[in-house]
């Protein structure tokens, strides 16, 4: 039992070494940090200020406006169409999910390289917290009604099926 937990603590501090490693705290990364937390909290509010949660279409409208986000994809979605972002947030949580399978396998191996955990980082990083909304929204495209092709429930049961 001892040397499980030796094991288990040394395994632990590989981990948090490797995470940690290369994080200064320099002027330029503390603007940074507070740069992504002002984006996550702009992305919150226009998350709360849904009309589910009681709130009007133009409430919602006007903050959909103060997350920057929101704001760049709704540019850029002018000209790609939806699919691509679909795809696209497909294949990053592909790669999210299968690195986070490779550092399970190197950490089992006893093998601990650094780049799988800055990627794990980076991924989460963008994917759970600055992209959440914005990734989940893509994510559900195909069960969206408002597509301009076939929804999932048309696919399923034919055409003029509801939502």
């Amino acid at each position: 039992m001892d040397a499980a937990m030796k094991s288990a603590k040394d395994s632990v501090f590989r981990l948090s070494y490797s995470i940690t490693q290369g994080a200064e705290q320099d002027v330029g990364s503390r603007v940074w940090s507070l740069l992504s937390l002002t984006v996550e909290m702009l992305q919150v509010v226009r998350v709360i200020t849904h009309v589910t949660y009681g709130w009007t279409h133009e409430s919602q409208a006007m903050a959909r406006w103060f997350d920057l986000v929101a704001v760049v994809v709704d540019q850029v979605r002018q000209w790609v169409p939806d699919l691509y972002f679909y795809i696209l947030a497909c294949v990053l949580v592909v790669v999210a999910s299968a690195d986070s399978v490779l550092i399970t396998k190197m950490t089992r191996d006893g093998v601990l390289a650094v780049w799988p955990l800055k990627v794990m980082r980076f991924l989460v990083a963008t994917i759970v917290t600055t992209l959440f909304s914005t990734t989940l929204e893509f994510l559900l495209y195909p069960l969206d009604c408002t597509t301009d092709g076939m929804t999932a429930s048309e696919w399923l049961h034919g055409g003029g099926a509801g939502c």
